[in-house]
């Protein structure tokens, strides 16, 4: 597959800006400058450094594009855990995700330093600190009416059945509240398509070789959670889980108004869980070549939609020989429209030989969480949750 750059990537440069906090943290104002939220982070230390891209000729000379940017933050202690933390951010909001949360509380990434992992935070290509994408490859972010009814306020419109349990947003979750207005501050167009998914493969394969001595654990939000799946698949050897929070949608379909899943789905992901090429055991040349099937039933529930069926691939269904290495641990929200779908995803990993362990979130007693769960109340449960998974198996 070609897309008209040449994907040798290529270490741009390096340059630290160290930043230790002191002990008590002290508080800092976010960037939007709500001067009534106040947030503290974890002391560490700070490295922000870029990596990847090519060198192109345009008409005014030689450039350098595709890179991307990558935070990485120590733990002011010490490193104690053995392997380090990669956080794939999602669609609208870049990596700053990881770092606090809009009402002012402390980020999974202060979570994680607190424990003692080392932490890696990308920005997306064409998203925050990395660069902007061509207007071709950017979707139109959300709306402040969109973001209210898919991650802030799902339980005010009602659109699907378990929106109704949506409980742990902070605030009301509706415009001129001041957490969602700092939320929605930082929104900004979502770079998709199979050009971002090479570049991001490539850089985040770099990253790891380059930067990460051993192997690292990707913790991987919505669409954050196709690249995990794609690096896993090109560097296998230097990934030792990927934890998916919601990860990006149904296999070889997507819906439109994505984050609600309301609508008829279109076709998209033509490799399941990927636009681009994957490794399978008997090779797909083209995505033809994957025979699909239909499974399951879609169903309502007083009215509204509360399951969708399933495409996967027919059995005997041909395995994803490099992903399978990697093993997984997925999440899904109970009021989060991805319990809608989610279980779809977790189904062609499965067959396609992945160790998923699949939880719903309420199961564990943690209950009332939308899509954006690493933002809410009891986002430190969930946080907890994956501590537990991983050190059980690495610590």
């Amino acid at each position: 597959m070609s897309f008209g750059i040449p994907f040798t990537f290529l270490l741009l440069y390096s340059f630290y800006a160290i930043a230790v906090s002191i002990s008590p943290p002290v508080p800092v104002l976010p960037v939007s400058g709500n001067s009534q939220i106040q947030v503290t982070e974890a002391r560490h230390t700070r490295k922000t450094y870029y990596l990847g891209g090519d060198y192109n000729q345009t008409a005014s000379g030689t450039i350098l594009q595709n890179q991307i940017c990558v935070e990485q933050l120590t733990p002011a202690g010490g490193v104690t855990q053995p392997k380090p933390l990669v956080l794939l951010h999602g669609g609208n909001i870049a990596g700053d995700l990881w770092l606090n949360k809009p009402d002012g509380g402390r980020g999974w990434a202060s979570f994680f330093l607190d424990r003692g992992y080392q932490v890696y935070v990308p920005d997306t290509w064409g998203m925050g600190r990395s660069g902007p994408a061509a207007d071709r490859l950017r979707g139109g972010g959300s709306t402040v009416e969109g973001a209210e009814r898919a991650f802030t306020a799902p339980e005010l419109y009602n659109e699907y059945y378990q929106a109704r349990f949506h409980t742990q947003w902070p605030g009301n979750g509706s415009l001129n509240d001041r957490t969602f207005d700092e939320f929605y501050s930082r929104f900004h167009p979502t770079s998709v398509g199979p050009e971002v998914e090479v570049i991001m493969r490539s850089a985040l394969c770099d990253l790891l070789r380059t930067y990460i001595s051993g192997q690292a654990i990707f913790v991987a939000y919505a669409i954050g959670s196709a690249y995990a799946i794609q690096a896993s698949d090109a560097c296998p050897e230097l990934v030792a889980a990927h934890i998916s929070l919601e990860g990006d949608q149904s296999p070889f379909q997507s819906y439109i108004r994505a984050s609600e899943g309301i609508d008829d789905p279109i076709p998209y992901r033509p490799y399941g869980v990927s636009n681009i090429p994957l490794t399978f055991e008997t090779p797909v040349t083209e995505p033809s070549r994957l025979r699909k099937a239909t499974v399951g039933e879609t169903t309502y529930t007083e009215g509204l939609l509360s399951n969708v069926s399933c495409v996967l691939q027919q059995n005997p269904a041909n395995k994803l020989v490099n992903v399978a290495k990697v093993p997984m641990l997925f999440f899904v929200g109970e009021a989060s429209v991805h319990a809608l779908y989610d279980h779809c995803q977790v189904a062609f990993l499965r067959q396609a030989g992945v160790n998923v362990t699949f939880t719903k979130l309420a199961d564990e007693g943690v209950r009332g969480n939308g899509h954006f769960a690493m933002l809410e109340k009891n986002s430190d449960q969930i946080a907890l949750l994956v501590a537990r998974w991983i050190e059980k198996r690495f610590g």
